[in-house]
């Protein structure tokens, strides 16, 4: 057969009507793709199910199968060494795509060549679309096993997911990493939603929060504690020179730091039209009001302390007046400190 345009992986176990239907929307809704099915184990119903589908669509599906629930990574690992298209995409049977949904992931990755990994606009069953939570793509610490592309080049070069971790959300930002240490980028392109299921968790809860443990405490061995660091913007403040501080910012948070910035009315408009305030989901603007009190930065510097403690409160420019409790650590510092760490992660 001649290489498909897009592979599609869809691990399954059991489910029968969810997986139905999700492999019928694939269908409809992804022209040119092949679907590589991973039976992972799945009872007699599902089984047939998915021969029937294999049978039927010929050169237009591949079915592999596991004699046991291996989890969700080992499947998904078995499903990508298939794959032969340019662009793999993960797609769990519990997901449901809707037209449109692939073009904008397709435009994207074509458009950004860094763009190594690519999660569409994801909207839980059950709840209508939460609006105006990302309107451009915008840089994100992982992606999801709900649906997401994977450049094959991609993973020519860094392979699959780390087959011991949790299978959850470690793993994802284990990815990631990886493919950021190789030049490639994770994105959240909004467009046509696709619509997924919490994950359903099996085993003990003890045996599960043991194993999350374990993943947590391997995770931050290869790549060290994620820091978190709230800067402060002076009124007078340059917005160019806010704007160069903020872009020397996103290495850090591509790698796991966590930047907020408190910046007066003016210069966060200024920011988010020049498009800063969409840079990486790990840097956050927030807005001083126009009209307010002497206590209101020290209010917000609190609520986001109460949220992360260990956040560590920056002057944004060296010197600036500041009347509040948290003692002010200098840029000049917190660049310091961003580039000691970037030396011991390369």
């Amino acid at each position: 057969m001649t290489q498909p345009a897009i592979d599609i992986i869809v691990p399954v176990w059991n489910r029968p009507i969810e997986t139905r239907n999700c492999l019928v929307n694939l269908l409809n809704h992804s022209p040119n793709a092949r679907l590589i099915m991973v039976d992972n184990g799945s009872d007699r119903e599902t089984e047939k199910l998915l021969q029937e589908f294999s049978e039927g669509l010929d050169d237009r599906a591949f079915l592999l199968r596991n004699d046991v629930n291996q989890g969700l990574v080992k499947a998904l690992n078995r499903g990508l060494e298939k794959g032969e298209a340019e662009y793999l995409f993960i797609v769990k049977n519990t997901s449901l795509v809707g037209p449109g949904w692939l073009e904008p992931l397709l435009e994207f990755a074509r458009q950004r060549k860094d763009a190594g990994l690519i999660v569409p606009g994801l909207v839980l069953k059950g709840r209508g679309k939460v609006k105006g939570k990302h309107i451009t793509a915008i840089e994100v610490a992982h992606g999801s096993f709900a649906a997401m592309l994977i450049r094959k080049s991609l993973y020519d070069a860094i392979g699959g997911f780390d087959e011991e971790m949790d299978g959850g959300t470690w793993c994802l930002r284990d990815y990631s990493r990886r493919a950021c240490r190789a030049g490639s980028l994770t994105f959240l392109v909004p467009g046509a939603d696709v619509r997924y299921e919490e994950e359903v968790l099996l085993g003990s809860e003890t045996r599960r929060r043991e194993n999350l443990q374990r993943t947590i405490a391997e995770f931050r061995s290869r790549w060290g504690q994620d820091s978190s660091y709230c800067l402060l913007m002076p009124k007078g403040a340059d917005p160019e020179m806010v704007r160069s501080r903020i872009e020397l910012l996103l290495p850090s948070a591509r790698q796991g730091g966590f930047f907020h910035i408190i910046a007066p009315s003016h210069l966060h408009k200024y920011l988010m039209k020049s498009g800063h305030g969409s840079l990486h989901e790990n840097i956050t603007i927030h807005a001083v009001p126009f009209f307010h009190t002497a206590g209101t930065v020290q209010k917000m510097i609190t609520r986001i302390l109460s949220e992360a403690p260990e956040t560590i409160v920056v002057a944004g420019i060296d010197g600036m007046s500041y009347k509040g409790d948290a003692p002010l650590l200098p840029f000049a510092e917190l660049e310091s400190r961003i580039r000691r760490c970037d030396d011991r992660r390369d």
